[in-house]
């Protein structure tokens, strides 16, 4: 159970290069810097302009752009967009027990997309981490492949292998919302996406229909979601979302509410809040919970920002070890384009069991 703890924290980092909290800065459409409607992946021309804009501390003149724009005609090209993404995390955990460490490549992968006015093809290929116990291999595989059409600029559909949107999309999978629900690492799934994204009000609309057999997959479920969200007073985000999705081992519905809070241009928060009603088909058996996580960030200097979170979860109030909390702080740092750097720590506690861990992580992300 200590490694299984440590393990999930390890493999629920962030991986998809995609900053919801961008809204505090009036981009409430992910297509403004993403080709991916939900964000993630690919960045466009001007989204790689932001890069430096909103979120570097320091760059230089044409240094965000692909290869550092080694190659004009593509590093700046709208029609042919091309990416690279690695990621590499130290954690320790540590409690009453024992200490753990950990040095792993958590992602390396390189994506490559043709965009015409009207529609996008998308694929990539990269390495998958495979832990088996004490143990770490690893396989190449595609993590997104998908084509887009655009009906009008604002309606488009999109088929193919691509993270659900569901909630803060946010690309921290440690939160609870992420890790806890299986929206995190490795639950992209094979789904077909009608998608609305208007000057206010965003709307998806998923079909997923699991990973066909997919057995290193984590994303098994079939069914559909729904997600809503409003933009309002220019910088605040409002949403709800709703799922219903059922595999083999069980079936559940879950309904969410979340928001992103611009309350200063260097202070804002992001949270939300879950319930899940859960049935396990073999025993017949309820398990109705709730699970909520909490993030509030300071910016002093662009490109460094400090934050403080707070999570909270018991999804199956029958189990005496469902109750969990976790609260921590940690430092967010975007040195130049194509550089992302975390560190954290995070403590967390089994409530009902009285059993704490400290978790400690340093990730760095490099992006082509």
């Amino acid at each position: 159970m200590k490694f299984l703890t440590f393990s999930i924290f390890i493999l629920f980092t962030p991986k998809a290069f995609s900053y919801s909290e961008l809204s505090r800065h009036g981009y409430v459409n992910c297509t403004t810097c993403h080709l991916s409607p939900s964000g993630g992946g690919l960045l466009t021309p001007y989204g790689r302009e932001l890069s430096k804009a909103a979120l570097s501390t320091w760059g230089a003149k044409q240094e965000q752009y692909f290869a550092y724009n080694a190659f004009p005609k593509i590093s700046k090209s709208d029609q042919i967009l091309v990416g690279a993404y690695i990621r590499g995390l130290q954690a320790y955990r540590k409690d009453d027990q024992a200490d753990e460490a950990r040095a792993i490549l958590m992602q390396a992968d390189a994506d490559i997309a043709y965009n015409a006015p009207d529609w996008a093809v998308v694929g990539s290929i990269g390495r998958q981490e495979i832990r088996k116990g004490l143990d770490s291999d690893s396989r190449l595989f595609s993590r997104r492949h998908y084509g887009i059409y655009r009906i009008t600029s604002n309606h488009q559909l999109r088929a193919g292998k691509f993270l659900k949107f569901y909630g803060l999309n946010d690309p921290n999978h440690q939160l609870y919302v992420r890790r806890l629900l299986n929206f995190g690492f490795d639950s992209e799934s094979y789904n077909f996406e009608y998608s609305y994204q208007g000057e206010a009000l965003n709307l998806f609309a998923t079909a997923f229909k699991g990973n066909f057999k997919d057995k290193f997959s984590l994303a098994k479920e079939k069914g559909i979601s729904l997600s809503a969200s409003y933009f309002l007073y220019d910088k605040q985000k409002l949403g709800l979302s709703l799922y219903n999705g059922a595999d083999n081992l069980s079936r559940r519905n879950v309904y969410g509410i979340w928001g992103i809070f611009s309350y200063h241009p260097q202070f804002f928060s992001m949270h939300e809040f879950d319930l899940q009603n859960k049935t396990i088909k073999s025993l017949n058996q309820k398990q109705d919970g709730f699970v909520t996580s909490n993030k509030v960030n300071y910016e002093p200097v662009k490109g460094i920002i400090g934050f403080l979170n707070y999570d909270l979860s018991n999804l199956n109030p029958r189990s005496v070890s469902s109750k969990k909390s976790a609260y921590g702080s940690g430092l967010q740092l975007f040195p130049r384009p194509h550089f992302e750097i975390i560190t954290a720590w995070q403590k967390e506690e089994i409530i009902n069991l009285k059993t704490k861990s400290d978790l400690y992580s340093l990730l760095v992300h490099f992006y082509l």
